[in-house]
């Protein structure tokens, strides 16, 4: 029959063993969650610099600037 520290030394080490590999998973969803965050950022601040050009008047919006190279050959792509 096996002794009380026995059996409590092996219900420990399974703990420690859970404990490890939770530790584990909580570093994976940690590191899932800031690159989560830092694409939110991202759109966040794409989605405010587009509001703020939407929202400038239109005679501020710069003109296109037209090519130094005009009417340039451009051979067709074949496609193969």
């Amino acid at each position: 029959m096996p002794s009380v520290l026995g059996l409590l030394e092996a219900r420990e080490m399974k703990v420690r063993e859970e404990v490890a590999r939770l530790q584990e998973e909580a570093e994976r969803v940690l590191a899932a969650l800031v690159e989560a965050e830092s694409r939110l950022a991202r759109l966040a601040d794409a989605r405010v610099t587009v509001a703020e050009a939407l929202a400038e008047p239109p005679s501020a919006v710069a003109e296109p600037v037209a090519s130094a190279v005009t009417a340039s050959a451009v051979p067709r792509w074949a496609g193969v």
